[in-house]
């Protein structure tokens, strides 16, 4: 027997746009949500590419992929239906994860030809398959659960964050020359010396990226790893 649920596939897709604020280092994101309906033959009664709903919006690179923009992107996708949230964030990780690559790669081209006109357009493509009889009804409990799921952002504690290991790391040793800092994407080591914060997850970041990104959530920005919180006190 058939399930009643929805189908989702989603695919990443990337293109290059003008940038307006060239001084600025910005990526654009793109949303672009379809549903598609299939009838008791298994006939697709709309092309999914058709008409739809998308959401263009321009992020600076360091927001981009953020426990925060990860959590909107995965709440818009539950609102439309997507209620397997283990499924839902381990595609969704996948999907930033290729992003990243592709926008590292997209500023190395760049930097190679000398280029700053154009920003990379991150384009999320979803479509969403439901069995026609149970389209009105899907969408009533995808609303429901989306109004009780509510994503919240902890700060990791003053104590954990003043505590956290700093490491030099030397300039052509080898130790960070291929290195980012995945939360403002610049070079992790940029000095003959230069210091930086280790998580105890063992993942490495610039002092100040890292003390800002744990200001607002308490979990690392690759890997979640939770750091301390008031809120575990109580």
């Amino acid at each position: 027997m058939a399930s009643s649920g929805p189908q989702f596939q989603m695919g990443v897709e990337h293109c290059l746009a003008p940038n307006k604020a060239p001084h600025l280092p910005n990526v654009e994101f793109l949303l672009h949500i379809r549903t598609s309906l299939r009838d008791r033959n298994g006939r697709v009664l709309e092309d999914p590419w058709q008409r739809g709903t998308q959401e263009l919006e321009v992020l600076p690179e360091s927001v981009f992929g953020s426990e925060q923009h990860h959590n909107n992107v995965s709440r818009r996708l539950l609102e439309a239906g997507w209620l397997h949230r283990g499924h839902r964030e381990f595609v969704l990780d996948l999907a930033f994860e290729a992003s990243n690559s592709i926008i590292r790669k997209e500023k190395e081209e760049k930097k190679k030809k000398n280029q700053n006109n154009d920003i990379v357009r991150i384009i999320f493509r979803v479509v969403k398959i439901v069995r026609m009889e149970y389209h009105d009804e899907l969408e009533a409990t995808a609303m429901e659960l989306s109004m009780q799921e509510d994503p919240k952002l902890v700060p990791a504690t003053t104590e954990s964050i003043r505590a956290l290991k700093k490491t030099k790391l030397l300039e052509g040793d080898g130790d960070g020359d291929d290195i980012e800092c995945m939360i403002c994407m610049e070079k992790l080591v940029s000095s003959k010396t230069e210091v930086v914060t280790c998580m105890p997850c063992s993942h490495l970041f610039h002092g100040d990226c890292i003390e800002r990104w744990l200001s607002t959530s308490h979990l690392c920005p690759l890997c979640r790893f939770p750091m301390p919180t008031d809120a575990g006190e109580h």
